[in-house]
């Protein structure tokens, strides 16, 4: 599903996420340009499962994948070289998502964008009449799910570029 030039719109565990591979070029361009968000406004990725992460940051031993049971969780950690340089994620730390998700999970080969499916300095969109209403052909709506629940807090977020000393941010 998430192919080189595609845009996909898909649920997350907070609210629809718009998802491009990580290493298309030119589709990371087209995402911000839709979204009007500024390149400086960095991205965070999702990844389908625990080894992936580990492929794509490196995982301090202080963090384990019950960490991301709980609660909506994004970790920011130092990426390893496998992951492309880009102009939407800082090269010193990269903000990671794991796919809560099967159905997203499983169509993940390659870590995609995991920004929110709406026009920055909007609400997020739980509804998927609604992303359809706003992006029409330009994304691709996959993995339909009901609305989902607005009263779902956006994810925390947790610095682990430290291991000792784990901050959390949001």
């Amino acid at each position: 599903m998430f192919k080189t030039g595609l845009i996909v719109a898909y649920p997350t565990d907070t609210s629809y996420g718009l998802g491009v591979r990580a290493d298309d070029k030119e589709g990371l361009e087209t995402l911000y340009a839709l979204k009007n968000r500024p390149a400086e406004k960095y991205t965070t990725l999702m990844v389908k499962d625990w080894q992936m992460l580990g492929e794509f940051a490196q995982v301090p031993d202080s963090l384990d994948e019950a960490f991301f049971v709980d609660e909506p969780r994004t970790v920011i950690l130092k990426p390893t070289k496998k992951l492309p340089k880009s102009p939407y994620w800082p090269e010193d730390g990269v903000g990671f998502r794991i796919a809560t998700r099967p159905e997203v999970a499983i169509e993940i080969d390659y870590p995609v964008t995991a920004t929110s499916a709406n026009v920055s300095g909007k609400p997020n969109i739980y509804d998927p009449a609604k992303i359809l209403a706003e992006w029409g052909s330009q994304v691709q709506l996959a993995f339909e799910a009901p609305e989902l629940d607005e009263g779902v807090s956006p994810s925390e977020i947790w610095d682990y570029r430290s291991p000792e000393k784990p901050v959390r941010i949001r």
